[in-house]
């Protein structure tokens, strides 16, 4: 008779013992994601982002110059649609497009490996949806007006469409 048919209440126990210590170790790992303290994230260049906060970067081990950075977004007054978040630094630039909607209350973080030459150069900006859709509508009117500019316009029409994934007409 196999050991299983034989001592199925002592497994019964043990398959429940670990679906409960798994319920509660997932849930300490989403209780760590809270809104964070700050109301306001000022970047490095003076700019202001009422939704992120700033999670304090971290020199990537054995490699100068490059640095784990991510922002804490959080949906503290409405329901937001995140187009993208843009990472930056003195050095690089990293666009993460995100294309989803965050509840109200809930807080997600975005990061990226940078290069930079100080932590503290790097920073950030949070394109909500409406803003994305916007600014193509006006690259839109722009590009008809100035065929000069119309190769920057068309990379940053292409970068802002690759975020939503929309075409606004």
């Amino acid at each position: 008779m196999p050991i299983f048919i034989k001592h199925g209440g002592e497994l019964m126990k043990l398959k429940l013992a670990a679906i409960i210590t798994s319920i509660v170790a997932g849930s300490l790992l989403f209780a760590v994601n809270q809104p964070g303290e700050a109301a306001t994230y000022t970047n490095a260049d003076g700019t202001v982002e009422k939704y992120m906060t700033r999670i304090p970067p971290q020199p990537l081990a054995g490699h100068k110059g490059w640095w784990y950075y991510s922002v804490n977004v959080c949906a503290t007054d409405y329901t937001m649609g995140i187009a993208g978040v843009v990472l930056k630094s003195d050095i690089d630039r990293q666009v993460l497009g995100v294309n989803k909607n965050l509840p109200k209350g809930s807080c997600q973080v975005f990061g990226a490996v940078m290069k930079a030459n100080d932590g503290k150069t790097l920073g950030g900006e949070l394109l909500e949806k409406h803003e994305v859709i916007q600014r193509m509508q006006d690259l839109r009117s722009s590009m008809m007006k100035s065929k000069s500019k119309s190769n920057q316009i068309a990379e940053e029409w292409g970068m802002l469409f690759n975020m939503l994934r929309y075409n606004p007409r």
